[in-house]
């Protein structure tokens, strides 16, 4: 099985939200099963509603933490978002990095406090399809021709993006140019 790398921004509002929801979605059945006691249908109807509705959004905020990732697959990264996925080509892949969060969104975002210090992989993309991965990724997380995706283990992403594009980079006829002249430290 391939190395999957959550996406933090999921994960954190799972912590957020999901256990706050699912905690009114309880209390909502506790508060529906009194007032079914009490035989009153609509305030029941009512209460119950309210309980689907808070236990449908964690479950909602649950699934959206376990099955959003990113993960390499061969030549190409696998963007994944509970049902719906993107594929992206390392031949399209122009840099990759990791930074802290807050450093790699200055100036564009704000970063939640609770992933302020978390690793995020930045990627430069020679010719991004950017409305496609803002549609799957969020305007949090893509930023014209880059991409920055908090990520549980960036840095291990990060080596094997970079370990699969160095053979690329050999094969592309770099080994034809004569190396660059060293500049020495000379005095003027």
């Amino acid at each position: 099985m391939l190395d999957r790398f959550p996406n933090l921004y999921d994960r954190d509002r799972w912590r957020r939200y999901g256990y706050p929801m699912l905690a009114l979605g309880v209390v909502c059945v506790v508060i529906g099963a009194i007032y079914n006691g009490r035989k009153d249908a609509g305030a029941v109807n009512f209460w119950l509603v309210a309980a689907a509705l808070g236990f449908g959004l964690s479950v909602s905020l649950w699934m959206r933490q376990r099955y959003s990732y990113l993960r390499l697959e061969g030549d190409q990264l696998f963007f994944r978002y509970l049902t719906v996925s993107a594929r992206v080509d390392l031949t399209e892949v122009r840099r990759a990095r990791v930074a802290k969060l807050v450093a790699a969104l200055q100036r564009r975002g704000r970063a939640p406090r609770s992933l302020s210090g978390a690793d995020a992989l930045v990627l430069r993309l020679r010719s991004p399809d950017s409305g496609r991965l803002r549609r799957l990724l969020s305007r949090r997380c893509v930023f014209g021709d880059e991409l920055v995706i908090p990520l549980r283990d960036a840095v291990l992403l990060q080596r094997q993006i970079e370990a699969a594009l160095a053979p690329q980079r050999r094969g592309s006829g770099d080994e034809d140019r004569p190396p660059a002249p060293r500049r020495r430290n000379r005095r003027r």
